[in-house]
């Protein structure tokens, strides 16, 4: 089953987000993807070592070669070296595990494609003088930026790529097309002023989504979802909840049983004592119980 909607949202890229599928064998054979690309902190060493693997350098990072992501050459495969590591997908997917961060579809060479990502993965940020790691690699973090950026922008950040596939929590893989070539000869930044915070929150929107996942996951059914959990976690932060972990129940409370759940008085109360004694909110739900926040919801459809 397709647990992944489109966005509704017009000119954004997950709109054109293809339907999940599962894992195809035949993705990796010649001139379907050039290159993939491999996260080495979660893949053991020894399942990668006949893999053609090129670490993705940036200036600014210090961190040792064998760390970094790797772009994978899936050209220099012999047929038998992807029908073994279609089975180490196969395998790493049974446990729960994603092998591969994503299958690209480019004309580019290797060189050409390092290149750009050394420019994708540092990033400047307003008001900052460091250089900040995006880490558009990883699945968890390129769903997100498939409706945060406008399409300009992940032109951009796709640059040479034609085509970007990524696997999902369920074993499920998206693909998203370049819409139009970029002119990369002009560096710009890919993140706006207020598109930086997101990404600050992303870890916290991450840890919302893996517990709705377990527990109700028609919770997070859509990029529409993940955009209004975030708006959630944003809300939580201006109703004066400090904490990341209260911000993240607060998300996970509306978005599990009610969007409007805090209006009820018990929550509403809760919600006032957490902020007027810098408490915890979390503490102040460990009372709740799953039954009592529906019977909450059922009051606030009564009332409505």
């Amino acid at each position: 089953m397709d647990r992944q909607k489109k966005s509704t949202r017009p000119y954004s890229p997950a709109s054109r987000v293809g339907v999940a599928q599962y894992f195809d064998p035949g993705w990796l054979q010649p001139g379907k993807h050039k290159y993939a690309l491999l996260n080495p902190l979660h893949v053991a060493q020894a399942d990668r070592t006949d893999l053609d693997c090129r670490p993705l350098k940036t200036p600014s990072n210090k961190v040792r070669e064998h760390l970094l992501p790797q772009l994978v050459c899936l050209e220099s495969l012999s047929v038998a070296q992807c029908e073994s590591l279609a089975v180490r997908i196969g395998q790493y997917a049974q446990r729960g595990s994603m092998f591969l961060s994503a299958l690209l579809q480019s004309n580019a060479d290797a060189d050409e494609m390092i290149g750009h990502f050394r420019f994708t993965l540092e990033q400047s940020r307003p008001d900052s003088r460091k250089r900040w790691w995006l880490r558009c690699y990883d699945p968890k973090v390129f769903r997100h930026l498939c409706w945060l950026l406008e399409n300009a922008s992940m032109d951009r950040l796709l640059g040479p790529i034609t085509c970007w596939r990524w696997p999902n929590q369920y074993g499920q893989w998206h693909a998203l097309k370049r819409y139009a070539a970029p002119d990369l000869s002009i560096r710009v930044p890919l993140l706006s002023p207020s598109q930086w915070p997101c990404i600050d929150r992303m870890a916290s929107l991450n840890a919302v989504i893996g517990r709705l996942a377990m527990l109700a996951p028609e919770a997070v059914a859509s990029f529409d979802d993940y955009r209004k959990l975030d708006s959630l976690l944003v809300k939580a932060q201006q109703l004066g909840l400090t904490g990341v972990e209260d911000r993240q129940l607060y998300a996970e409370q509306a978005a599990r049983f009610h969007p409007y759940i805090h209006d009820h008085p018990d929550m509403q109360r809760r919600l006032d004592q957490t902020v007027e004694t810098q408490g915890s909110y979390v503490r102040r739900c460990e009372d709740l119980s799953a039954q009592s926040l529906h019977d909450m919801a059922r009051e606030l459809e009564t009332i409505t």
